[in-house]
């Protein structure tokens, strides 16, 4: 439609309601006070001769201080002068239009500050001659957010790309750009394709054009491996979030590009070492077992065929190679108990700590002279079984085993500590000497060479097993008179979740 037409079509339309009759001007006039947005009309020689509330709080003036007085009042002063050309130019020629179209526009405050506006101009034919109405909006808020929003957009320590509906990046930040080994000006109004493998760019264009149809919130490309071009031609890991934002007005598609390449190269490290862990566990299983069977079944057949009286030296070598026998045996069950942690069953069940202990003494009965009291403050949780119980068992056998009296107490103390279950276990035994604490966890190693009777390795297993579910443990020794040891470790209440999404 020309521009004429639309005068025409303007004047030919009814001014008024559904039944075609002309509104009051008391209705009009309410209608102008009540805007939200502020209004102000201006006569032909750039006079204001009305405004309303919202306009006169937006700048801070009483009506009397507005009425009668020239437009360029609300103009900043450095700009009055080109505002006066270009309002000339508009009255010789008025037309409803934004003003200042891809300019940004700034009023003047009674205050004498100045913030940013949007306006819109709708020329009028009224009896007292031709006037403009003006539509001011104030877009400090919205400029803020926006400003807000591009030094986060910026400052991200991921990628982050703001592609618009014809699929080219209208905003991007420098992660983005330094992740693919490209300059700025590279990227500017360029199509995102350019940053997606060759082979899949077909693909590429068909799931954008879906999203776009039906955009949500969510990760892009789940289950799938996803690369994005590098500038040098190679192919980068990324992991792709697409949501979708409205930015300047105009509807826009964020996409969070993360480079997970040092990631996937750990992931790909533990998987070897998974493997190697497994074809270990295969070993010691098979080839390792076997020959120790063997070697104790030939001990057994020597003593056999020694008769009734044989050499007190010969039969205390060969007590010593059964002892040796049997804690080899031992190392490799404990090695492959180690190894296979992150096997244990996950599935959750309801724990009540006083009855798994009481089972654990039913199974393993303590040495007479031993005794375990157990207080427990807390509620049965839901956590995996086998795991629990292998932490308390190894912690109750330590505080036996390494004991140095014949007679011992272990206390055993469970209590609520926020999110997690606390579990204390106190032994009354010779404590651990400061610069060792550290070292019982590990594999192999004991608090001495004195009293060798472990092999290392239940410790270790025990706090592998609680931080493998989300927990922590820590060792508090010597207690009094430079004796006894706690362990202390903290179990989730609720057990961690993996999301899928």
């Amino acid at each position: 439609m020309s521009d004429l037409d639309q005068k025409r079509d303007d004047r030919e339309r009814p001014q008024g309601g559904a039944d075609g009759q002309t509104l009051p001007l008391s209705v009009l006039g309410q209608a102008f006070e009540a805007a939200p947005n502020g209004l102000l009309v201006v006569d032909a020689g750039a006079t204001i001769v009305a405004t309303n509330s919202a306009l006169l709080r937006m700048f801070g003036y009483e009506s009397a201080e507005v009425i009668g007085k020239p437009l360029e009042l609300l103009v900043p002063i450095g700009l009055r002068d080109v505002h006066r050309g270009l309002r000339n130019a508009f009255l010789s020629a008025p037309e409803r239009r934004a003003m200042g179209s891809g300019r940004e526009l700034h009023a003047r405050h009674g205050s004498g500050r100045e913030f940013p506006v949007e306006i819109g101009l709708n020329p009028m034919t009224t009896p007292q001659g031709p006037m403009v109405l003006a539509s001011v909006v104030d877009t400090s808020e919205r400029r803020s957010l926006e400003t807000a929003f591009g030094r986060v957009f910026e400052s991200a320590t991921h990628g982050m790309v703001l592609v618009d509906t014809d699929g080219r990046m209208a905003f991007f930040n420098k992660r983005l750009a330094s992740m693919l080994g490209y300059a700025h000006a590279d990227l500017v109004g360029q199509r995102l394709e350019i940053l997606v493998p060759e082979r899949y760019r077909a693909q590429h264009e068909a799931l954008m054009r879906k999203f776009r149809e039906a955009p949500t919130t969510r990760s892009m490309g789940v289950g799938r491996d996803l690369t994005a071009l590098h500038a040098s031609g190679a192919e980068l890991p990324v992991e792709i979030g697409l949501s979708e934002v409205i930015w300047q007005d105009q509807p826009m598609t964020l996409a969070t590009v993360i480079d997970i390449s040092v990631r996937r190269r750990i992931e790909m490290e533990l998987k070897q070492a998974n493997e190697n862990l497994r074809e270990f566990t295969h070993v010691a299983s098979h080839d390792l077992k076997s020959p120790l069977r063997g070697i104790a079944d030939l001990v057994a057949w020597v003593r056999e065929d020694l008769g009734e009286n044989p050499k007190p030296e010969v039969v205390r070598n060969l007590e010593r190679i059964t002892d040796r026998v049997t804690r080899l045996e031992r190392l490799i069950t404990d090695l492959l108990r180690y190894a296979r942690s992150e096997q244990m069953d996950a599935e959750c069940t309801l724990i009540d700590f006083r009855a798994m202990v009481q089972d654990i003494l039913r199974v393993d009965p303590l040495p007479s002279g031993f005794c375990v009291n157990i207080t427990v403050e807390v509620e049965s949780i839901s956590a995996p079984w086998t795991p629990v119980e292998t932490v308390l068992r190894n912690l109750i056998a330590n505080a036996v085993k390494h004991h140095d009296r014949p007679t011992g107490r272990v206390d055993v103390e469970v209590c609520s500590d926020g999110g997690y279950c606390r579990v204390s276990l106190t032994d009354d035994g010779p404590g651990i000497p400061e610069h060792a604490q550290q070292r019982v966890f590990r594999l192999f190693q004991t608090v001495g060479a004195a009293k060798r009777v472990g092999l290392g390795l239940g410790l270790a297993l025990t706090k592998r097993l609680v931080e493998m579910h989300g927990g922590r443990m820590d060792l508090l020794s010597p207690l009094l008179d430079g004796r006894g040891s706690s362990f202390r470790f903290w179990w989730p209440k609720n057990p961690r979740r993996l999301s899928n999404d």
